[in-house]
């Protein structure tokens, strides 16, 4: 009996790999009104997620959204920031897994869902399982394209999942670049995600082996040998408390904090913290410093708000006019086996494309401004 037990665990290990190899697709399961995805799983719990609430206070605001509860927010990232685009993919035995360069990404990435909201941008939605990432994948044509689940998306055989993550949310890479260190330098402008997204295929594909979510959406073997160059293999060591970012790669070692924690509502709320000002660590990964209790006057306010605008106006006419060059290449020489008309098309969707993400952009800025200066918002010096 034994025997035929061992047998049919292994049979499901080789047709889960056969499923990362050949895609697949994930399970959406809509609801009448969105709640918390909280995927069940096996295994001893101890607490509950308002764990995360001390835990990340100091980096970012907590704050109720309706038919999510509490919802967390990180402080200083940049405006047009998405998660899973600062750091890196290791493969580990456990599959993809994302290490973060931020202080606090040990948490929202590998935890829980994120959602984008058009008052407050990205917000994380706790969750109760470890996973080594929360993402749909997209693959095909020497691209890859990873995007957060939304809350509500299972990850079993299913439904196509495009029509649940918008466009601009995707990060795509060239293959050859998905498991650099330099990740971030290589991830192409959000507005040609809509072209890319045509190129690839959804290879999203998760099981569970002892308990714990494996990441088979993407095969390492399979990318060895079309960029024909070895991927590192890493293993996962379990630590008790989150490790600071220069700790969680040692050697072949990735260190983890990986706790499941109990179903239920918390019966508290977060509490307030005074936020961190981040610094730049060795080689170029967040860190944190002492905080800053000072806080700055409304015309300091009102200086950085401006600082800030102008900013962002220089980013948007800086992507704008790299998307026009990128343009006019492809119109000298266009992409073997597509006609100019065909082309032509994909321009006028990345031009939209842009168009809308600034657009966004603008707005979530001017919100984040109007909540600053009615005191909604906890800002400091930076």
């Amino acid at each position: 009996m034994k025997l035929n037990v061992l047998w049919v665990s292994v049979l499901g290990f080789i047709t889960a790999g056969v499923m990362g190899i050949t895609g697949c697709t994930v399970t959406v399961q809509p609801t009448a009104e969105p709640s918390p995805y909280y995927q069940p799983s096996p295994g001893p719990t101890e607490g509950d997620v308002s764990y995360f609430y001390d835990q990340l206070a100091p980096y970012g605001e907590w704050s109720q959204l309706p038919n999510y509860g509490w919802v967390w927010a990180p402080h200083n990232v940049p405006l047009g920031w998405r998660p899973y685009s600062h750091g890196r993919w290791v493969y580990t035995d456990y599959g993809w897994t994302w290490v973060s360069d931020w202080e606090w990404g040990w948490a929202p990435f590998h935890y829980g869902r994120w959602i984008f909201d058009r008052y407050r941008g990205w917000v994380w939605i706790p969750g109760r399982d470890w996973a080594p990432a929360w993402v749909a994948w997209q693959y095909g044509n020497g691209w890859v394209g990873w995007a957060p689940l939304p809350p509500g998306i299972d990850w079993r055989t299913g439904v196509n999942i495009e029509a649940h993550i918008k466009p601009q949310w995707w990060c795509f890479v060239e293959e050859r670049f998905v498991f650099e260190r330099n990740l971030r330098n290589n991830i192409i402008l959000p507005a040609r995600n809509v072209t890319y997204l045509g190129l690839t295929r959804n290879v999203t594909n998760y099981t569970m082996i002892q308990n714990r979510v494996f990441n088979r959406s993407l095969s390492a073997e399979e990318i060895e040998r079309r960029v024909q160059k070895p991927i590192p293999r890493y293993r996962i060591t379990d630590r008790d408390t989150p490790p600071a970012v220069r700790d969680r790669v040692k050697g072949n070692d990735l260190y983890m904090f990986r706790r499941q924690f109990a179903e239920g509502t918390p019966n508290r709320t977060p509490r307030k913290a005074e936020p961190y000002k981040p610094t730049e660590t060795t080689g170029g990964k967040a860190g944190v410093v002492t905080p800053q209790v000072q806080r700055p006057s409304q015309s300091e306010i009102l200086q950085r708000q401006q600082s800030e605008l102008k900013q962002l106006n220089a980013r948007h006419k800086q992507e704008t006019n790299k998307l026009q060059e990128i343009h006019k290449k492809e119109i000298k020489q266009p992409p073997k086996g597509t006609s100019l008309e065909a082309i032509q098309k994909r321009h006028e969707a990345e031009q939209r494309a842009i168009a809308e993400q600034h657009q966004q952009e603008k707005n979530l800025l001017k919100q984040q401004h109007e909540r600053e200066q009615k005191g909604e918002v906890q800002y400091y010096k930076k």
